[in-house]
This record gives structure tokens, sequence and C-alpha cells, in this order.
């Protein structure tokens, strides 16, 4: 199920909102799982309680945290999950593409344009989740989403691939040719015979990256500043 969260200190806006999502579910005969916040910093907790929506829905002119210092919160902790901005200020909007906002929308068109923005973020969902990797080990067989890879490391002549939802992998293709099959900006070398998925990253000191499972992995000397480099130039 889709999980949206809505952030407006507005309360009257947070109430149309929530309107226009009801009528898309039942317009669409779909479900959503809808968690609304008044205050930015209860949605900045759910963040560092790792619970991650697909869609975020911001209004940006809130007191002490605006919706973009909130967009760049929810950027550190993932950068597949939509932003849609909502706003009464229309000059704003170049500020979006800063935290890759998917849409920006007038409070004044938001009945006119909300719909259809979520239709196309829905539509994005469901493209993003046909993007599945299989796994053979000898007569076994996985279907792995790639946002549920964390890793993928050579160990000896295998691949070591650490997921989610299905623990360590085993796989019998080259690491190269692994990654070029992903073919993902998600995925990043950290040394010749490692990459990772960036999305899971919680924070990088010197040469060590810190993952939001709590394991550490170390940036090779060689790649450390390319890395990082990149890695900035993909969450910007």
């Amino acid at each position: 199920m889709i999980c949206i969260h809505i952030c407006d200190d507005n309360s009257f806006d947070l109430s149309q909102i929530q309107d226009e999502l009801m009528l898309y579910m039942k317009t669409n005969n779909v479900s959503f799982k809808i968690d609304s916040f008044l205050n930015p910093g209860k949605l900045i907790y759910e963040l560092q309680d790792n619970k991650i929506a697909d869609i975020y829905i911001l209004d940006v002119s809130m007191p002490c945290k605006n919706g973009f210092e909130l967009a760049e919160e929810i950027r550190k902790h993932t950068q597949k999950s939509i932003i849609i901005f909502l706003t009464s200020i229309e000059h704003q909007a170049s500020l979006g593409y800063k935290v890759k906002a998917f849409r920006y929308i007038a409070k004044i068109n938001m009945r006119c344009e909300l719909q259809e923005a979520i239709k196309d973020a829905v539509d994005e969902i469901n493209t993003d989740a046909s993007k599945v990797l299989t796994v053979r080990h000898y007569n076994d067989f996985w279907r792995v989403p790639y946002s549920d890879i964390i890793s993928v490391s050579k160990i000896s002549r295998q691949l070591q691939i650490e997921t989610v939802s299905f623990g360590t992998l085993t796989d019998n293709r080259g690491i190269k040719e692994l990654y070029n099959l992903l073919d993902d900006d998600n995925f990043l070398f950290i040394d010749r015979g490692s990459f990772i998925n960036i999305d899971y990253i919680k924070q990088i000191s010197g040469n060590i990256i810190t993952l939001k499972n709590g394991k550490f992995l170390p940036i090779s000397r060689r790649t450390v500043q390319s890395f990082k480099q990149e890695l900035l130039n993909r969450w910007n």
C-alpha cells in the first residue's frame, strides 16, 4: 500500500488535502495509508525512526521549518520518495528543484491539480516497483526489488547481495556485470569489489560509511574523494 505523509501547519488546508486524497481513493478504487502532521518536527521524528513515506505533500510556508527545509531532511533519508509542494507564493517554485520536487502546486489551484499530481506520482511509484532483480543460486530463485538491495560485495568468486527482506543472497555473476544490469543511479561503487545503495547511507565520517542498519563499510582510499563528489551530485 502506498504511504502518504502530509505536513501543513494550517488545519483547514490539511483537511482539504485529506479530502482530495479521499476523493482520489474513492474515484480510483485504491487505498492509501495517510498520516497528517501539523508540526514539521513530528514528521522529522518519523524520518529519524526510519518511517519513510512513498509520497510527501508539504506546505512551503511553515514557521520554524519551512517546506524546503523539511524536504532537505527527507532527502537525507530517501532519494526515492516523491515530494509535492503546496504554496500560496508561485515565485518560490524554482527552489523546489534543489530537493528534486515532483510537482509544485499553488494552493489556489489545489482542487484542480492535486488529483493529477497524485495520479502521476502513483504511476511513477508503480513503474519503480517493476525494477526487480532476479537472483538465482543453484535451484533457488529470489525476486528482489532494487530498493531492497543494501549493498553488493564480491567475496572470493561470488557476490554477496545484502537485502532488507531476504538477508544475504549469493549470486554467481561478476560485480560489474550486475552493476551494469541494475543501471540505477542509486548504486555507487565504494571500492573495486563493492557497491552500495545510497538510500541506505546514514552518515559518512572520513572513509567510513554508517548504514541505516548500523553496519559500517569502508570506502577505499583510491575511491573516497570521487565517491563523495558523485554522492553529492546525486543527492543534490
